[in-house]
């Protein structure tokens, strides 16, 4: 099983409109809002996180391995 987890932050409301092309969404009042998502696999019942934030912490010189237990281990 795969779950995509898409949480929208907003530093308004979380009322929310969606637009005509089914995609597009904007806040009620229009605040500034982000969106991101994680994408997990359920394998032998243990998440498995298939998306991942290295290609931001590489940019921005962030050493972290806070995902790494989540992640499967190649031998």
């Amino acid at each position: 099983m795969v779950v995509a987890i898409e949480p929208m932050i907003n530093l308004g409301t979380h009322r929310i409109k969606q637009f005509s092309d089914g995609w597009t969404i904007k806040t009620e009042d229009l605040k500034p809002s982000a969106h991101f998502e994680h994408d997990i696999a359920i394998v032998n019942g243990k998440p498995e996180l298939l998306s991942t934030f290295k290609y931001i912490y590489d940019a921005l010189g962030i050493v972290s391995d806070e995902e790494d237990e989540f992640r499967h281990k190649l031998h």
